[in-house]
């Protein structure tokens, strides 16, 4: 009796490990309005401004940036932020006219890394410090060969990682350090053992592994029918062969005819230790969200499942914790925020949910012919997440569109 009794604990107690170990997707509390504009009024953001499938972001100290495409009437677009110190958040910089802003990158340390640019023209790459207050140029195109500056992204150390567009329409990685300007990766040649007509967006970590989608082929060869790789560059450990190193995380079927997948979706989300997490179309034409750890993939969402009828192509975010945010439908047609780990898959917050606003109780636009979700979405280590929506009054009276931040129960 007493071996039957041991083993009966110690299989309780197996069970509670693997619950657990497996259990990491957290419940959330109730959405946390940061601002809202409107034409007539707003919280947080003055009247007559305008949000416009905003992405966004947030850091592991909680701090939240986005840019306002519009604001007090005027075309300026300004860049808002709302640090974790801060009861309510603010402008801290407008562009000049006639001046576009990228979406903001924000790094632990506070840094806001941006550019401005306008149709034929580039001015280079900005830093916003949310301790100083400051906005400094860091990096000017005069007398480089870059015509653009895509998808800034700043680190702790303050190197900024981009993609850039030269004079020949090719496009180029590069790391900014502070002072020199270091090319990795470029489109058209023989480029560490890659050469690819189309590089896609980049997602960057810490230790400075780029993750990112790859068009396999020569020069100008951009159609569909070429091979699509999933990549990721990381630094090499050896001091005696110093740069990058390449790991080909997934291949489509134009590249191996043995692939799953027959595409991917053009962004790819990359964690602080290296787990790269992605959206397939399985041989089925389901689409599915993807994560690569220790080279070793992973469905762990997949249309047709868990409510899923539909995932959408915007970008999965992936944190530390292996917990990926990813905008999806489920079987009714209605938009909303899905978490996956690879155990579970659960509904954070959709179309129609009930939300509180600054002005009471509303919900989030549920309507078949518009959307209600915009953008991108993020979340940060601790699984804070920030997202852009339309919303509505309970009698349905258009609110206008806002930034909310949800975060997990304790």
């Amino acid at each position: 009796m007493n071996f039957i009794k041991s083993k009966c604990v110690l299989s309780l107690f197996v069970l509670i490990i693997h619950t657990s170990v497996y259990a990491s997707i957290a419940d959330y509390n109730a959405p946390e309005i940061l601002a809202r504009a409107n034409i007539n009024d707003g919280y947080n953001i003055p009247p007559m401004s305008f949000l416009n499938n905003t992405s966004p972001v947030i850091n592991n100290r909680g701090d939240v940036a986005f840019k306002i495409v519009a604001v007090e009437g005027e075309n300026n677009q300004v860049l808002w932020v709302k640090t974790a110190e801060d009861t309510a958040g603010k402008i801290v910089y407008t562009a000049p006219e006639e001046r576009f802003l990228t979406d903001p990158s924000l790094s632990d340390s506070g840094k806001i890394a941006f550019n401005l640019f306008d149709e034929g023209v580039t001015d280079g790459l900005f830093l916003y410090d949310t301790k100083t207050l400051e906005a400094s140029q860091v990096l000017s195109p005069d007398n480089l060969p870059i015509q653009y500056y895509t998808y800034p992204q700043v680190l702790n150390n303050n190197h900024i990682y981009f993609r850039a567009t030269d004079d020949n329409n090719d496009r180029i990685f590069f790391e900014w350090s502070g002072t020199k300007l270091n090319k990795i990766l470029a489109e058209g040649v023989e480029s560490l053992g890659i050469k690819s007509s189309y590089l896609f967006r980049p997602s960057v970590n810490e230790i400075g592994q780029i993750a990112f989608k790859a068009r396999i082929g020569e020069r100008g060869q951009w159609d569909e029918s070429n091979p699509d790789s999933i990549l990721m560059l990381t630094p090499s450990t050896d001091p005696k062969v110093p740069g990058m190193k390449v790991i080909t995380i997934a291949r489509d079927q134009d590249s191996d005819l043995h692939s799953k997948f027959i595409s991917f979706g053009n962004s790819v989300s990359l964690s602080k230790h290296g787990m790269v997490a992605f959206m397939g179309v399985l041989v089925d034409s389901k689409k599915t969200i993807v994560i690569s750890k220790d080279s070793v993939l992973t469905n762990i969402a997949i249309e047709g499942k868990n409510d899923i009828s539909e995932i959408e192509m915007f970008a999965p975010k992936i944190n530390d914790q292996g917990v990926v945010l990813f905008r999806a439908k489920d079987n009714s047609g209605k938009r909303g925020l899905y978490l996956a780990d690879g155990t579970t898959v659960k509904r954070i917050i959709g179309e129609g949910d009930e939300i509180i606003t600054d002005l009471g109780v509303g919900s989030i636009l549920s309507n078949p012919n518009y959307p209600g979700f915009g953008g991108e979405v993020d979340m940060n280590d601790q699984g804070e997440i920030v997202f852009y929506c339309l919303i509505v009054s309970k009698d349905d009276k258009e609110l206008g569109s806002a930034v909310y931040k949800i975060k997990p129960k304790n």
